[in-house]
């Protein structure tokens, strides 16, 4: 075959690889994403709160650990639980007759020392008599002196036994120190009890306390007397403590300080161990650090991708927000916890400042760089 035959047959093969090419052209273009409408908020300055809210336990405003000074058996627990015992009432007892049996020999011991003490009397002024007609020697009457005062402190000791035995009588029966509510029991009856083991556990609710943990710039801030807002229960309601003072927290895992306030429970229904919430004023230097580098960020325009934290901002291409050649651009963005203002805001201490516009509820198919429109362009200049 000759050049020229050949150069002409490959003349369609070259035309055809060209209308290829100019027919896949096209779809290697990106396409331009499409402008969406979105509702925006302006960010304003974090109005950080004058009041905190911190948690306490309420306790009861006296609690006593009941328990015996002498080991024996527990013969009755006359109280339970819930009950509501007056001062000095009987509460338990513990099996008594060992020390009714000591207290009989001291008794005992006791009758025989003041005969013996009567009888060496007689004895000393008799022989005072015979000395004082010179009929026998001073060293007679000065033994008899001797062993009446021998007598006379074992007659003492006896007694001194007589009220130490009835003084472990009254251990052996259990009584209510002052008025109050028997909130445990801690043995059954029957059970073999020794000195200091807990018996029973008796308070007094007509007062509450109420421990709050501090630190130390929030406890500087406080003065005792000073009345202080307590919400409690499901409905929160409110109630008024006084503070009493401020008494360090120490304890295994470290220190610290604590709130102790006093509370009456006549119009309220507080129970030991339950949790409420304490209202504390916020210190003016914490307010200064804070406010000065916080703004405020609606809570429906937060985005949450594991743990990052961000929101779409919108950044207008001529420099205008009238809504018309808006774009988004994903921002992150550093929050931080703090007590609610009341309203409705984040703070957020990095990633935004006074004035950038947000999108409120963005959805899914939003992305970086896309253009949009503003559905309420009132709200750019706080008037939305």
């Amino acid at each position: 075959m000759t050049a020229a035959p050949r150069f002409l047959a490959l003349i369609p093969v070259f035309f055809w690889a060209m209308t290829g090419c100019s027919d896949q052209a096209p779809s290697s273009l990106e396409e331009t994403p499409e402008t969406q409408p979105v509702t925006v908020a302006e960010i304003s300055e974090w109005d950080y709160p004058t009041t905190r809210q911190l948690p306490g336990i309420v306790r009861p405003g006296t609690r006593a650990i009941l328990s015996t000074r002498i080991a024996g058996t527990l013969t009755s627990v006359i109280r339970e639980p819930g009950d509501q015992v007056a001062a000095g009432e009987l509460l338990a007892t513990i099996d008594a007759r060992d020390v009714q049996a000591a207290i009989a020999a001291a008794r005992e011991k006791i009758t025989a020392a003041e005969a013996a003490v009567r009888q060496a009397r007689l004895d000393n002024e008799r022989l005072q008599r015979l000395y004082e007609e010179d009929l026998i020697a001073r060293v007679r009457t000065e033994r008899a002196s001797v062993r009446l005062r021998e007598l006379e402190a074992q007659q003492q000791a006896a007694q001194s036994e007589l009220k130490a035995q009835q003084t472990n009588l009254s251990y052996t029966r259990l009584t209510a120190p002052f008025d109050g509510l028997v909130s445990e029991k801690l043995v059954d009856a029957g059970s073999f009890v020794g000195p200091g083991q807990p018996i029973l556990v008796l308070e007094e609710r007509r007062q509450m306390r109420i421990d709050v943990p501090v630190s130390s710039g929030q406890a500087a801030a406080l003065v005792p007397g000073q009345s202080l807002s307590v919400i409690a229960g499901p409905d929160r309601q409110m109630l008024e403590a006084r503070l009493v003072g401020v008494i360090p927290a120490l304890t295994d895992s470290g220190t610290g300080q604590r709130l102790r306030l006093a509370l009456s429970t006549e119009t309220s229904t507080l129970a030991p161990g339950q949790v409420v919430s304490v209202v504390v004023p916020v210190s003016d230097r914490e307010r200064q650090q804070q406010a000065t580098t916080w703004v405020g960020l609606p809570e429906e325009a937060l985005i949450r991708r594991g743990q990052l934290t961000g929101v779409l901002v919108v950044r207008s291409r001529d420099g205008e927000a009238s809504g018309e050649s808006a774009v988004i651009n994903l921002r992150w963005v550093k929050t931080a916890t703090t007590p609610a203002n009341m309203s409705g805001l984040i703070p957020v201490t990095q990633g935004l400042q006074v004035g950038d516009l947000v999108v409120l509820n963005p959805s899914p198919d939003l992305q970086d760089g896309q253009p949009v429109t503003i559905d309420n362009p009132g709200a750019v200049h706080g008037e939305g």
